[in-house]
């Protein structure tokens, strides 16, 4: 009896093994396939795209755009003279304002904008007294190293309006592939004038100016090298 049961169990286990490798080769068989796994699913995703609103200042004042980034501008002390002047009073630079390149566009935030907006701005040279001609010292530096006239050379500007806000303009060039050369400018906005400045070596000759003092008045006279 003992060696019949003995018989009988094992008889019945190689009938139950058979039987699960039958149920699991079924199971392979009739499950769905799962897709291999996409290379770029373990990219990083791809950083949002910078909307234009995103640049535009909370706070009242004037601004230049220039790489993705606003820089505020100082305002200058002082009226800006009319463009028949040749140079205007002299004044110091404020600190600050210097711009990466010379493709600035600007954003004029002011309360006044819907009573005071303008149709046309322009950009004026800044240049810097180097030597001063007069009886007393004649070709010396000016007593003050840090002396500057704007002077009546400018680039034509164009308004657009800002459709995000009605108290906003953007004042841009007329001429898109208009590059201002490195140096000190002013964005003349009606009377008043603020300042900024473009990075790079100083080559333009109009970025100087010399100041002649006589009997007769005081006269201006471009520099032979900036």
């Amino acid at each position: 009896m003992i060696a019949a049961l003995f018989v009988a169990v094992v008889s019945q286990r190689e009938r139950l093994d058979s039987l699960g490798k039958a149920v699991h080769s079924y199971g392979k068989s009739t499950s769905p396939e799962q897709p291999a796994p996409s290379p770029s699913s373990n990219l990083p995703p791809n950083p949002p795209t910078p909307q234009p609103g995103s640049l535009l200042p909370r706070e009242y004042g004037i601004y230049a755009v220039g790489d993705s980034s606003l820089t505020e501008l100082q305002l200058l002390p002082g009226r800006p003279p009319d463009i028949r002047i040749a140079v205007s009073a002299a004044f110091k630079l404020p600190r600050g304002a210097s711009l990466p390149n010379g493709h600035p566009k600007f954003l004029v935030f002011r309360r006044d904008v819907a009573t005071n907006i303008l149709e046309r701005a322009e950009v004026r040279v800044i240049a810097k007294i180097t030597r001063e001609f007069s009886s007393e010292a004649a070709g010396k530096r000016p007593g003050e190293d840090d002396v500057w006239v704007i002077r009546n050379f400018s680039y034509s500007y164009r308004v657009s309006p800002v459709p995000e806000n009605s108290e906003m303009y953007e004042v841009h060039s007329e001429d898109p592939g208009l590059e201002l050369p490195p140096g000190n400018y002013a964005l003349i906005l009606k009377n008043q004038a603020y300042y900024f400045s473009v990075a790079g070596g100083i080559a333009d000759p109009r970025q100087c100016i010399e100041r002649v003092v006589t009997t007769n008045g005081t006269f201006y006279s471009a520099c032979k090298k900036p």
